[in-house]
Order: C-alpha cells, then structure tokens, then sequence
C-alpha cells in the first residue's frame, strides 16, 4: 500500500491516497482534495498498486457504450444521457427506462 502525506491546508494527514484515472490526479482519502505534490512516479506507483478512485455504485447505473464508465445516467430534454459524456443510451429496455427516470426524479427531489 502506497502512503504519503496530505499536502492540504489544514489536512495534512498521513494516508492512502487514491488516483482518479478520468482526470489523472491524486486524491487525499482523508479530506478528498487533490493533493498538488504527487508527479508521475506517484501516479505510475498507485496504478500498479490498484489505489484507484472507484465511482460510486448505483442500482439503476448503465454502462456508458462510449466511455465505459457505469452510472446513473441524467436527463437532458427527456433523454437519458451518460454524465461523463453526453452520450444518449439508447441500448435499454422500456420497463427499465422507466424504472432509472423515476429514481433519477427521486435523487432531485431529495436534494
């Protein structure tokens, strides 16, 4: 396990950070900022390791046909699009389209 110290202000903790491979930047597993000091060295060690920022699992999630990443997808003009990239999916049954519209409206209204 790969360990090294926060470098953000008031965080500062020893820890197991993670990397995030959409955007390729390292994160503090404490306070969940990036952490500025990490190079490619860092990078290339965590990858090896499996430290990888997973994304958070969804019950209705819908694996994205052009990006491949897994998630609740949004609405945009009563479409069900991928939140990575805009992506419309168009690959799903009926019955479950519904079903991932009504949770989508659930997560809004609980906000």
């Amino acid at each position: 396990m790969f360990m090294m110290n926060c470098n953000n202000k008031g965080c500062g903790k020893y820890m197991a950070p993670t990397l995030n491979k959409n955007d390729n930047q390292v994160y503090c597993s404490e306070c969940g900022k990036t952490i500025s000091i990490a190079n490619h060295f860092t990078k290339q060690q965590l990858l090896a390791l499996g430290q990888i920022k997973q994304q958070p699992k969804s019950a209705y999630g819908i694996r994205c046909i052009k990006c491949k990443v897994e998630a609740l997808p949004k609405l945009d003009n009563d479409r069900l699009v991928c939140p990575q990239c805009n992506t419309e999916h168009t690959n799903i049954s009926k019955p479950f389209d519904v079903m991932v519209r009504a949770a989508i409206k659930k997560g809004n209204e609980e906000l």
